[in-house]
């Protein structure tokens, strides 16, 4: 979804938007596929910042209960932001579990915990 199609579209598709950029952001990340796991990833930051202009946030919590690790690790480390009693447990949960997303989980715990987590 571009810039203006993005801007034009309702909270509910943005979300959607963001939950298949995920989706494909972990694929790539399983392919090894750096070129693919960076425009999804520039699709998760666009969907984010234009939830986020519209005081919107919160609908991305119910994100968290997708099945895909790689889903609930996205919007895990964003609830940081706006709600960080529903993030952290969900990234513990991922730090916990053996592979990549756990290597993920405990460097976005890190980082918040540091202050240097940034925001798109």
């Amino acid at each position: 979804m571009n810039v203006r199609n993005i801007q034009k579209a309702s909270i509910e598709e943005i979300v959607q938007e963001y939950e298949q950029a995920a989706l494909a952001y972990g694929q790539a990340l399983t392919a090894a596929d750096h070129r693919a796991a960076n425009r999804a990833h520039d699709r998760i930051a666009s969907a984010y910042r234009e939830i986020r202009s519209r005081a919107a946030a919160s609908q991305l919590l119910p994100l968290l209960r997708r099945e895909d690790e790689n889903v609930r690790a996205c919007v895990a480390a964003h609830a940081l932001e706006f709600a960080p009693e529903q993030g952290e447990p969900v990234l513990l949960e991922l730090a916990a579990c053996p592979g990549r997303i756990r290597t993920r989980a405990e460097y976005t715990l890190k980082m918040w915990r540091e202050g240097t987590l940034e925001f798109p």
